[in-house]
């Protein structure tokens, strides 16, 4: 996967699938908001026309209309990604930004079971083939790549896929302050995973290191799993409170860190029932009707409440004895 090589590619298969009509990019307007209270950028996106978005069926068979069992030849990026036949690279057939691209399992794997080190690495390895070898601070070309895992984590397809889009220019995800100037580390029980204590919901953050030369399935594989049996904790700590409660999380993932953050609600609470998915835990949050984007326009801080809403409590600055890891 060269970089130029891929990053063409995503382009020339977008262009022709628009073209042909096998996928539709939805209108969107965004803009980035500023919590004046903590100084956390949002980049928040207003879509109407996705409310009407077909949503995927839901029974006891997860393979129910599984969209990358047989899908489109003309959203088929890449059809064999490592030469071993386990991963696509799809085009998402209703994008909001523009080269919105899926790293699809090839056999079906359910979208709630963990990631695994390849997982994590050919991901990895995308993000470092569209990234190309610019500033990750500063490049105009930087991409995310996330995982919903779990019913509560804003995942809308059974079938095991990572997603992966271009961020904003010029928006700077809390995470990046987050790990500005740290170096890579592992958790341990007197260095915990970095967390912003600006924002009221529980998350876990690690630096990755610069040179991809550096990081390889191993380091990734304990990044991920480190952060995970942190936020699994909470199901374990919460099951008095809400018995039964899913195990959900979702995973963040660029060149410059990951970051895990468990889940307890799809949704907001109402009036805004804000759908929540990776995205609006590093600030990208999506919007389908006008009075809600009026309403976080003119009050920033609703966003962190909603995602508050849709997580746990913060557990920053906490000593680990404190909740039990």
């Amino acid at each position: 996967m060269e970089g130029d090589d891929l990053k063409q590619k995503v382009h020339d298969t977008f262009v022709a699938a628009e073209k042909n009509e096998h996928l539709k990019l939805t209108h969107a307007e965004s803009k980035k908001l500023k919590d004046p209270l903590t100084a956390i950028q949002y980049w928040v996106t207003f879509a109407p026309s996705l409310a009407f978005k077909p949503k995927a069926r839901k029974g006891d068979d997860k393979r129910i209309d599984d969209p990358f069992a047989n899908p489109d030849k003309e959203l088929v990026v890449i059809n064999d990604v490592n030469g071993d036949g386990e991963y696509k690279l799809l085009l998402n057939k209703f994008p909001v930004v523009s080269g919105h691209i899926l790293l699809v399992t090839s056999e079906f794997k359910d979208q709630q079971s963990a990631l695994t080190p390849v997982d994590l690495m050919t991901a990895y390895k995308v993000l470092c083939s569209l990234d190309g070898d610019e500033d990750s601070d500063t490049s105009e070309n930087r991409h995310l790549a996330f995982y919903n895992c779990g019913p509560h984590s804003g995942s809308s397809q059974n079938h095991k896929h990572i997603q992966i889009m271009q961020m904003p220019k010029r928006f700077i995800p809390f995470q990046d302050t987050l790990c500005n100037g740290k170096d890579h580390f592992l958790p341990t029980f007197n260095s915990e995973p970095l967390q912003d204590d600006r924002v009221s919901f529980a998350h876990f953050v690690l630096p990755i290191p610069e040179s991809s030369d550096m990081v390889d399935e191993d380091l990734l594989a304990m990044c991920y799993i480190s952060l995970v049996q942190r936020a699994l904790t909470f199901f374990q700590d919460w099951n008095d409170e809400a018995p039964g409660l899913s195990k959900s999380y979702n995973v963040l993932l660029t060149k410059k860190w990951i970051c895990v953050v468990p889940r307890s609600h799809a949704k907001s609470k109402p009036p805004f029932s804000l759908s929540i998915n990776s995205t609006g835990y590093c600030g990208m949050v999506l919007v389908k009707n006008k009075e809600t984007l009026d309403k976080l326009t003119e009050e920033p801080s609703l966003v962190d409440r909603s995602l508050f809403e849709c997580g746990f409590p913060s557990t920053a600055g906490q000593k680990p004895t404190e909740y039990d890891y």
